[in-house]
């Protein structure tokens, strides 16, 4: 689908019309005061399209400055996660950046970040320091360095995170898991969980308690998938794919998916609520992909989605309640 088009709209003043002088007082006095308005409103959502993603609704100085309910990031001085701390400032939105030593490791002389200290493994500190927060992106991974395991960051962090998110009613949990985590027998799925001692096995059963935990609640979910991550610029969602089945893989640029992951925060109308989704480049020069998880799956999958912007793309999804039964988990 294509990029809608944009048209600002502005009140026709007829030239030859009088106006009293108290009716001039109040035009100035609107003028004033909507005018910034209207421009911090144009170069936002200006700024937005440019970088290929733009929202729903543009981003209002009056919807940031008069919340003080920030996005959490957890996970924040991860590769991807940090990546998502430094979208939501570009676009002015709060940022709660929590990590487990409480320092943040990239730019951190915007106003409108904060920085934490919180385990996904500590759920009584986890608790106080999402408390008063919008939503949450987790970001967070098992890692070798840091002596943690896989059970208990991918799995039961990611349950604590959803449990703590349905208590506190944080309005979206958006996870950031991986492809082929429903196939351990694929090739790069034997290969992760040998190398990351399980962890495609526990992002799985994260992902499961997750959906069962916010079912019925006010916080919504949505799972992300990335193929393999690249440290390299961001291609935007029109050279990008999203898919649901997981049976089909790649690569992608981590900056996409922080993009992705932030407009699923973020988004007005919530569309990517509910949905569990495989994330990949279409770049020809892209070293992976797309291609099959296995020989005798098929390319095109049938339940591919793309967009001119992530909300296009994700419009395109199915929910979860609609897969689960054929399996596609």
């Amino acid at each position: 689908p294509g990029s809608k088009t944009m048209a600002a709209t502005r009140p026709l003043l007829s030239p030859r019309r009088r106006h009293s002088p108290s009716c001039a007082l109040y035009l100035g006095i609107f003028v004033a005061v909507a005018s910034p308005m209207v421009v911090y409103s144009t170069w936002t959502e200006g700024f937005l399209v440019g970088r290929g993603v733009r929202r729903a609704v543009s981003v209002r100085a009056g919807d940031v400055t008069m919340t003080s309910r920030p996005v959490a990031v957890l996970g924040a001085n991860g590769r991807t996660g940090k990546l998502c701390v430094q979208e939501l400032l570009a676009e002015g939105f709060p940022v709660k950046a929590i990590t487990r030593t409480g320092s943040f490791g990239g730019d951190s002389s915007s106003p409108l970040l904060s920085t934490v200290k919180g385990d996904v493994t500590d759920k009584g500190s986890l608790k106080s320091v999402l408390k008063g927060c919008r939503s949450v992106i987790f970001a967070a991974a098992y890692s070798r360095n840091a002596g943690n395991k896989p059970s208990e960051v991918d799995n039961a962090g990611l349950v604590n995170v959803a449990e703590i998110a349905r208590e506190l009613g944080l309005e979206r949990v958006v996870a950031v898991s991986s492809g082929a985590v429903t196939r351990p027998y694929a090739p790069v799925g034997l290969l992760l969980n040998v190398v990351g001692k399980g962890v495609l096995f526990e992002k799985k059963k994260g992902e499961e308690s997750l959906r069962k935990i916010l079912k019925g609640s006010g916080t919504t979910y949505t799972i992300i998938r990335p193929g393999g991550l690249k440290n390299t610029p961001a291609l935007g969602p029109q050279k990008t794919e999203l898919n649901q089945g997981d049976t089909i893989v790649g690569s992608v640029p981590r900056a996409d998916v922080a993009s992705a992951a932030v407009t699923a925060a973020l988004a007005a109308k919530n569309v990517a609520a509910g949905t569990t989704f495989e994330i990949y480049s279409l770049d020809p020069a892209n070293d992976i992909g797309p291609r099959p998880l296995m020989p005798w799956y098929n390319l095109p999958s049938g339940y591919e989605t793309s967009g001119q912007t992530w909300d296009e793309a994700f419009s395109g999804l199915k929910k979860d309640e609609r897969l689960s039964p054929r399996g596609f988990y």
